[in-house]
């Protein structure tokens, strides 16, 4: 009996270690990268890099914590790297972005090279509504007076799939409201540039977006959120109570949905079990810590209600990877996607 309780001790150690050390050991003297999907400035990366100043406390081992950015197509070309080209081994996180990457696998496209059920999902924090933000010297105010508006208001939005664009372009066309999108802006930080110079009248985002670089702009009232995607924001309607096409309402459903998901942290398929776990354990323990949460306040970036990874991974499932085929057709148009 003794012979074999050792040997079914020494067979638990055997499973639960990776070359040698014990998997909650993996981490000490180990550096991990987190990457975020937009450029320096904007709301993800000023997210990503409050989370990795504090993540390291949490995680067993207290490996040294690098951040980097790979901008591209909304969270797509980092989502893409983890995807294919990132070893499986817990020591590389992305935060690809929230509706760019979070809506790519709604209809097939030839530039999205995964699936974005299978990825490791760590956590996810940051649910926010989305509003309509317009600058001052519109006159636009209210609701009312951009329903009377008479000349074109411009959005500056990152790219056609993405909500910050797709999002205005169905109030354009359900609501006739006098919006404009043009997209190509790297990241809200240029979109925010491009307000000062006068480029651009407003943009659809959530607070964070403005308030991580610019929280004056919205201090001092020279942007307004006019309407809102959920209801966050005293005395800000809400689409869903204003606009009456059903059909736009369920393609403003879809396309708002990752705003209330928040922004997700993940690695590519296959990590170690034992890993993810350790991961998800020190993530969720870092959304528990008042001095990381109020940082985040401060900074416009609120934690709000974060999610477990695997809440998170099975709401992906349900939500975004099964969408009706008459609102996935519509996301294509107004997103100018081509069936392949």
């Amino acid at each position: 009996m003794r012979f074999g309780y050792v040997l079914s001790l020494s067979a638990v150690t055997l499973i639960a270690s990776v070359g040698g050390a014990p998997a909650q050991d993996f981490y000490a003297g180990k550096a991990l990268t987190v990457i975020a999907g937009f450029p320096p400035g904007g709301g993800v990366d000023g997210e990503m890099r409050v989370l990795t100043r504090y993540l390291a406390r949490y995680i067993p081992g207290n490996p040294t914590i690098i951040s980097r950015n790979m901008p591209g197509a909304g969270g797509i070309v980092v989502a893409n790297h983890l995807y294919n080209s990132v070893v499986a081994d817990g020591l590389t996180l992305g935060m690809p972005g929230r509706s760019g990457f979070l809506l790519s696998n709604v209809v097939p496209q030839s530039n999205i090279n995964y699936d974005l059920a299978r990825f490791s999902y760590v956590g996810g924090a940051g649910s926010a509504a989305n509003a309509l933000w317009l600058h001052r010297r519109t006159g636009v105010t209210s609701l009312a007076e951009l329903q009377r508006a008479k000349k074109d208001i411009v959005i500056g939005a990152l790219n056609a799939r993405s909500e910050n664009a797709i999002a205005p372009r169905v109030l354009a066309s359900s609501e006739r409201w006098p919006l404009k999108v043009v997209t190509g802006y790297p990241g809200f930080n240029e979109v925010l540039i491009a307000l000062e110079r006068g480029e651009v009248d407003g943009l659809f985002s959530h607070e964070g977006s403005v308030a991580n670089s610019r929280p004056d702009l919205i201090a001092s009232g020279a942007v307004k959120a006019i309407v809102q995607s959920h209801d966050a924001f005293p005395g800000v309607p809400v689409l869903a109570d204003i606009v009456a096409d059903p059909h736009a309402r369920a393609l403003l459903g879809l396309v708002t949905t990752p705003s209330l998901i928040g922004l997700p942290l993940l690695g590519p398929p296959g990590i170690p079990a034992e890993r993810l776990e350790i991961l998800r354990a020190s993530y969720n323990r870092l959304m528990e810590d008042k001095e990381y949460r109020a940082e985040a306040d401060k900074r416009g970036l609120p934690v709000g209600r974060a999610l477990a990874g695997d809440e998170l991974q099975r709401l992906i499932v349900q939500s975004l990877s099964n969408v009706p085929a008459r609102v996935a057709k519509e996301y294509m148009a107004f997103a100018g996607i081509k069936a392949e």
